[in-house]
């Protein structure tokens, strides 16, 4: 709890006097954390592909002073039936905005919507991948992470038209009915 109030900007006993429990200051942050996403995608301009560079990269350095008690606490926000989990039912409310500022990201791309929808969902994943590379990087400036977020997005969206094309679009729905089956629904 220390090391939450200390990211937070708050004292031990003001974390505890503003929320009752560490769930509820980790809530917290991550509402705070998604207003600045689409803080970012506010102000992003350019195509898709820059407008995503923007979003990730603003991302990964906005979360670079709590590095140590994201780690800390990576395992409990991997666990999809942990309520701190971005994988949670508790969390889905702001998982969905996430994934909303994504696929605002692609406007322009000329993307059906369940082709839309889709890459939302995946550059989302992408982006908590990176999250958790980006915790654990020990490059200077984290080199390493915003490197590989240049190559994935240089090599994701060129691709993002062929799921457009009737064979894309038949590997989408593949794609999408497996989801379904294993309980995972994408919203359109």
């Amino acid at each position: 709890m220390r090391d939450i109030a200390r990211a937070a900007k708050l004292s031990l006993g003001a974390a505890y006097y503003y929320f009752p429990s560490k769930e509820a200051l980790v809530f917290a942050y991550y509402e705070d954390s998604h207003a600045q996403l689409e803080a970012t995608l506010a102000r992003a301009t350019g195509t898709p592909r820059e407008r995503l560079g923007t979003i990730f990269h603003d991302r990964l350095a906005g979360v670079r002073s709590q590095r140590k008690m994201l780690a800390a606490i990576v395992g409990r926000l991997v666990d999809p039936g942990d309520p701190l989990s971005a994988l949670s039912a508790q969390q889905r409310a702001v998982r969905d905005r996430a994934i909303a500022v994504f696929a605002r990201a692609l406007d322009g791309a000329n993307l059906p919507a369940e082709v839309r929808s889709l890459a939302a969902h995946a550059l989302w994943l992408m982006m908590m991948a990176c999250l958790l590379l980006y915790v654990h990087d020990e490059s200077p400036g984290q080199a390493r992470t915003h490197g590989l977020v240049d190559d994935a997005l240089d090599l994701i969206v060129p691709m993002l038209p062929l799921l457009a094309t009737p064979m894309g679009r038949a590997l989408v729905e593949r794609i999408t009915t497996s989801l379904g089956r294993a309980g995972i629904k994408l919203a359109a």
